[in-house]
């Protein structure tokens, strides 16, 4: 699987970047370089490699084949790097459903401490559950 293209660079990727972020940016990237968007010269062979790129680093078997024979390690087979990888794209978002229970929380201390106590203990279930569940 030699070749002289560096499928992160043509996709703008860091090498550690998530399936979701090769996504991402592959499909911004070919809304930007589609034939019947851009009419540049070179928009057919930009495509072309925006293809190749998507179609090696979205598989996980011919990325650790591609990072291979690159050099690097595969980033898409260690756990470890996952769980960083996804610390650092953290959406601020993620904590709506968290901070919209803790202010229902927060209302909730006229109605007494006990009540409270559950409205948190129920929050934290809620964000888990959501948190849990979300699609990959």
């Amino acid at each position: 699987m030699r070749t002289s293209l560096d499928y992160y660079a043509i996709l703008q990727v860091h090498p550690d970047a998530d399936r979701e972020v090769i996504e991402a940016a592959y499909r911004k990237l070919a809304t930007r370089y589609h034939p019947d968007v851009s009419h540049t010269a070179d928009t057919m062979e930009k495509m072309k490699q925006l293809n190749a790129a998507y179609e090696v680093l979205s598989d996980p078997i011919k990325r650790a084949e591609y990072d291979a024979d690159r050099g690097g390690a595969s980033s898409s087979e260690t756990p470890a790097v996952r769980v960083v990888s996804r610390l650092r794209y953290f959406h601020a978002r993620r904590l709506v459903i968290p901070i919209g229970l803790a202010a229902l929380a927060v209302v909730g201390f006229r109605l007494g401490p006990k009540l409270v106590l559950l409205l948190i203990v129920f929050s934290v279930f809620v964000w888990l559950l959501f948190a849990l569940t979300r699609p990959r």
